[in-house]
């Protein structure tokens, strides 16, 4: 526990949980000037191993989560397929939903080229990186036309068949693995644009008995193949960071833990993930196109999260903290620790500026989630200049790009070698 005293103010942190009846930038700044503020507290000070150590187990943690729920979507799936149903399928939905939550979250390992680059990791079979093996798992946008060609072919469909056609002809978009195909496969296509509903996929797709084209038995042997593959990747990485994974040469674990780089790595990663890859591409770029098919989880239209919990990736990264789904929870030193110890006005800058930030994804969240009024993302894509939605989603976007300034100080403080995101997104 540490406890500040400030005139007026008492201030408890305890692992980046801050409880206070009323802070600011400038009250924190002026107190500190006048030498106000006292620190008092058990801590022996925060090691980079005591980050490391903890950081893994979150990644042990999040990619477990990952796995244990994409195996609760595998076993709905596997009904649906010998039932089709549509109540059926409305609970493999239920599934792939739940599944979104804690996969969001494990996003933040994948900027692991400056640690793991030229390291041959995957001369064991394994992972080369997290980076190398995500895009297998999360690859989007999906061009959906490549997976109907497949299912309207000849060809044997099997996991096989789905790994060779990844990525075919050099495009980015020929996705048939991961997550997204999964989504595919459930929802089909949504024709509506910016306007409300997902995708419609009707049960009967998959009725073999009753089917009304050829293809219901290829599409249940597809989405079956895309399950079993997503279940595999995630208990291939699961392994690469358990307990064992870390005491043994050629697992990311082990090479992250080995890492005198790891620090730089976390905070890259943090940098990547709020101002890069959430803001950029994930947020900005449909509200800027006014392209709904740019939003991430575009067939389900779940796109509200999927990034609010990579925005809870990037607190977790900071702060060193991560909540499984079972309600437990790993909490230990984060890189906000030392920051905290090295330069307190920093620190509560940037968790001024994460607690606002977190309020507008909340609501962007909500808003997804009302049963009156529902307002998905891709309808705050369709909004206008004065959409209540979209003036938060926008605000939430820019304070994402502002937070870097912040993250920047902290990399001096840290004394890290990090570059800043380019703004292109991934």
């Amino acid at each position: 526990m540490r406890v500040f005293i400030i005139p007026g103010f008492v201030i408890y942190i305890k692992f980046g949980v801050t409880i206070v009846s009323y802070i600011n930038r400038a009250l924190v700044s002026a107190a500190l000037a006048l030498g106000l503020a006292a620190c008092v507290g058990d801590d022996d000070g925060v090691s980079e191993h005591d980050v490391k150590s903890n950081y893994s187990a979150m990644a042990y943690a999040a990619y477990s989560d990952s796995l244990d729920s994409a195996l609760v979507l595998k076993s709905a799936v596997d009904t649906f397929i010998a039932s089709p149903s549509e109540a059926n399928l409305d609970t493999a939905k239920a599934a792939y939903k739940e599944a979104r939550k804690p996969y969001q979250q494990s996003e933040i390992m994948r900027w692991d080229t400056p640690i793991t680059l030229g390291k041959a990791l995957d001369s064991d079979g394994g992972p080369a990186s997290v980076d190398d093996w995500e895009g297998q798992v999360n690859a989007w946008p999906l061009d959906e036309n490549h997976i109907v060609a497949l299912i309207e072919g000849d060809e044997e469909i099997n996991i096989d068949l789905l790994l060779a056609q990844n990525g075919a002809n050099d495009n980015e978009a020929n996705v048939t693995t991961g997550v997204h195909a999964v989504e595919f496969m459930l929802w089909g296509e949504d024709t509506h644009g910016t306007e409300a509903g997902s995708g419609e996929r009707p049960a009967s797709d998959y009725d073999v008995a009753n089917c009304a084209d050829d293809f219901c038995e290829r599409r249940a042997l597809y989405l079956d193949a895309a399950m079993d593959l997503l279940v595999q990747d995630l208990t291939e990485m699961k392994a690469e960071w358990s307990p064992e994974a870390e005491a043994t040469a050629g697992t990311l674990a082990n090479n992250f833990l080995n890492s005198d780089d790891a620090l730089d790595y976390i905070m890259g990663a943090i940098r990547n993930m709020a101002s890069d890859e959430l803001a950029s591409a994930r947020m900005s770029a449909g509200l800027e196109l006014g392209d709904p098919e740019e939003e991430h989880d575009c067939f389900s239209d779940f796109s509200h999260i999927a990034i609010f919990y990579n925005f809870q990736a990037v607190r977790n990264a900071w702060y060193g903290h991560y909540y499984k789904t079972d309600g437990g929870s790993v909490r230990g030193a984060g890189l906000a620790d030392i920051v905290f110890e090295r330069d307190i006005a920093t620190y509560v800058y940037i968790e001024d500026a994460l607690n606002s930030i977190e309020s507008k994804m909340k609501a962007i969240k909500d808003a997804g989630e009302r049963t009156e009024n529902t307002v998905r993302y891709d309808q705050i894509i369709g909004q206008d200049a004065n959409g209540t939605e979209r003036k938060i989603a926008e605000n939430a976007v820019d304070e994402l790009v502002a937070i870097d300034e912040l993250f920047a100080m902290a990399t001096d403080i840290l004394s890290l070698d990090v570059e800043g995101p380019d703004g292109s997104g991934d």
